[in-house]
């Protein structure tokens, strides 16, 4: 298995590792449910340096993502962030990014770990291809540059007193470059969890000082280092797709909910007339949200039946430790798709009665006036 930066700083933390997409990665430290609370309550750090990072850069660098991205680059400011998606030409989804514009012709890519040989690939195909990219630069940063995530309300408060911009400035989806404990830093107010957090994207070589840094500092806040458990139980919160789950080459943007992250005015993109066609013609499934309303877990790949007729399957489920409650994705048929439909999860030959949500499923109490 490959390793992080930081793997030696989860084995003197005694972390329970496990084998994820190739990497050696900490699965837990204290605890996946101690972790997870920690990141809704203070705050919790993750190491996510096994993710993908793919500068793009050059005169061409904006068309080129336009052509091979669902969302609308032109619209990121400079500094700014967007979700999106890469598809291949038939509308499946290759994987989910964020692309951050650095300058007006610099952007860099966050891509899964377990797609980033795949994704490295295809960019590099569609920079050759007859089109002709010439002026486009593609460069993997993923060896020499890590990440961080810290998440939870102590985030900000922890953060502030280790760099000199203000933070109140840096809103959702923006990035600012900084120093923390005396490394540069670029900082992104983004994250996989429904808290208020950031990232941190640090040369790989000098990440050890700052995760110590941060950890160090967090004493006095509770901040607690977080492991893979405890971010999937924090996305799956939110609804957060997981690719390899939610998302696959033979899922398309639109059936996964996620047409908000199409751009259909932008001009022509790999994968867009499957998309057009799938929004004019219609779906033959949908992924839902949805709530069991008896004690029990739903997990992935177990099916779902309406009127003891199959209509479809889990994608992603588990039991919220927060709203105490077994919540789930999945793929039905349309007419089961809407709000409030009923329909059973078969657990272990068990028929579970559910019903369709609205996301999210954990929505943070508003504080009082």
């Amino acid at each position: 298995m490959k390793q992080t930066s930081l793997h030696e700083a989860h084995v003197a933390r005694k972390a329970k590792i496990v084998d994820f997409a190739g990497w050696a990665m900490p699965l837990q430290y204290s605890g996946v449910l101690d972790e997870y609370h920690a990141v809704r309550t203070t705050a919790g750090l993750f190491d996510v340096s096994h993710m993908g990072r793919l500068r793009v850069e050059g005169p061409g660098a904006v068309p080129f993502l336009q052509r091979v991205a669902t969302n609308d680059v032109q619209r990121i400011e400079p500094m700014g962030a967007q979700y999106s998606m890469v598809c291949n030409h038939d509308g499946g989804v290759k994987d989910d990014i964020f692309i951050y514009r650095l300058g007006a012709e610099e952007f860099l890519l966050c891509v899964n770990a377990s797609n980033l040989d795949k994704i490295r690939s295809w960019l590099f195909q569609q920079q050759g291809d007859e089109r002709g990219d010439e002026d486009v630069r593609i460069v993997d940063q993923s060896e020499a540059m890590a990440q961080l995530a810290l998440q939870g309300p102590a985030s900000k408060s922890l953060l502030q007193a280790r760099v000199q911009s203000s933070l109140d400035a840096l809103k959702p989806r923006r990035c600012l470059r900084e120093t923390v404990g005396g490394v540069e830093c670029l900082i992104t107010r983004t994250g996989y969890t429904g808290e208020l957090g950031y990232e941190l994207y640090v040369p790989a070589t000098q990440v050890r000082l700052v995760w110590d840094r941060l950890m160090e500092a967090g004493e006095e806040f509770g901040v607690k280092p977080a492991g893979l458990g405890a971010r999937d139980l924090l996305r799956l919160d939110m609804g957060y797709l997981l690719y390899g789950n939610d998302l696959t080459e033979t899922t398309t943007p639109i059936e996964a909910n996620a047409k908000w992250v199409v751009s259909f005015d932008k001009g022509a993109f790999i994968g867009e007339p499957v998309l057009k066609q799938q929004v004019r013609e219609g779906l033959s499934r949908r992924l839902v949200a949805f709530e069991l309303l008896e004690k029990a877990v739903p997990r992935h790949d177990m099916p779902l039946f309406a009127e003891d007729k199959p209509i479809g399957t889990v994608t992603s489920g588990n039991l919220s430790p927060i709203l105490q409650k077994g919540i789930g994705l999945g793929y039905v048929e349309p007419a089961y798709a809407e709000a409030g439909r009923a329909f059973d999860v078969d657990i272990r030959g068990r028929r579970i009665p559910a019903q369709v949500v609205t996301l999210p499923f954990y929505k943070k109490p508003k504080p009082a006036a």
